[in-house]
């Protein structure tokens, strides 16, 4: 007579080879898991013109949230009537915010598409029977919430790479106009995408000037986060004795640092958006370099220069403004990983 199974058992240290273990996975492997099939969903979503719709990246980073309410994520969570719960612009800008990603994204995000809801609905139990196989409920708290912020990690990288890396920068450029108005368009443009971009292009812009002012010069290039204490530089910018400082915000710390390059036997010049020209002023005034530090508008800076290299001539100074801008994107595609600094040149150049 075979014995009952239910009288078998078997010491740890003599367990049959073969036999199964139910470790807990490690949320790495969960969050790996789940990605791979988030993954296949979203490409499926792509067109045939390689774009995925902002609707697609905003229901992932949403039912992300909704993890944190249980898995399965049910309907009864993230629905709100004919919508998508919470999807509106604010939570979307708190989680890009999130995850350092602070640039101005679509200002209706997913709340005004009625597309929104049936990709949650989609996308919602392919998430839930993924966690569920791989284990995220055997998952401590903590662990849950690594694979959450895990999974709106990858969709804001995808919103960096499907959506900001594909919005140049545009602006209503008009060679009939002085140079300066032009400037000043693209630094308006360039506010309006948020972030650090303003500086970023200002930076770049004056680099591109001072690179077709001074050709014979090594004009110096460098991602606009370096900071000037990484590379010893005394200033963005060194042409002749002159350090050039680019700046969107004036403060009394940058004029101490002209007051340093004074002692190293520098000429500062410190170049600012027309609309704080008259603070940076009053900041050069209130520490005592107003008489030893050039403070200029940008817009002027760089638009007059252009417009003298020009000849002063409608024909060659709208053939310098386009050299302007080519030059500035090969300058910002040498340093800068962000795709959406790059300027649209428009076809009246």
């Amino acid at each position: 007579m075979c014995p009952s199974s239910s009288a078998t058992s078997w010491p740890s240290s003599a367990m049959p080879t073969g036999t199964p273990t139910m470790a807990r996975p490690s949320w790495q492997q969960v969050s790996v898991a789940i990605e791979d099939v988030v993954d296949q969903w979203y490409e499926s979503k792509r067109s045939k013109r390689g774009k995925v719709n902002t609707n697609v990246m905003c229901v992932g980073l949403i039912l992300a949230d909704h993890m944190a309410e249980g898995v399965p994520i049910l309907e009864t969570t993230y629905r709100a009537e004919s919508q998508v719960k919470n999807i509106g612009a604010s939570r979307i800008r708190q989680i890009l915010a999130r995850h350092g990603e602070t640039r101005r994204f679509r200002s209706e995000a997913g709340r005004t598409s009625r597309g929104s809801l049936p990709l949650a609905n989609a996308l919602a139990p392919i998430i839930s029977d993924t966690a569920d196989a791989a284990g995220y409920g055997k998952l401590s708290d903590d662990d849950q919430a690594r694979v959450r912020n895990a999974l709106q990690a990858w969709f804001v990288d995808k919103v960096r790479t499907d959506y900001f890396a594909a919005q140049r920068l545009s602006a209503a450029i008009d060679p009939a106009l002085p140079v300066r108005a032009n400037i000043a368009e693209l630094l308006e443009a360039a506010r309006t995408q948020g972030g650090n971009n303003a500086g970023a292009v200002a930076q770049h812009l004056v680099g591109a000037k001072l690179s077709l002012r001074f050709p014979s010069e090594a004009v110096s290039n460098h991602g606009y986060t370096t900071a000037d204490v990484q590379t010893n530089r005394p200033g963005d910018f060194l042409i002749g004795d002159t350090a050039i400082h680019v700046t969107m915000s004036p403060a009394e710390a940058l004029f101490n640092k002209c007051k340093q390059n004074l002692a190293d036997g520098y000429r500062p010049m410190v170049l600012v958006p027309e609309n704080r020209l008259v603070a940076g002023r009053q900041i050069a005034e209130t520490t005592g370099l107003d008489s030893r530090v050039s403070v200029q508008a940008i817009e002027d800076y760089v638009g007059n220069n252009v417009e003298e290299i020009g000849g002063l001539r409608a024909t060659g100074v709208r053939a310098e403004l386009r050299k302007l801008l080519e030059t500035y994107n090969g300058r910002v595609d040498a340093v800068e990983s962000d795709p959406s600094l790059l300027i649209t040149i428009p076809g009246n150049l």
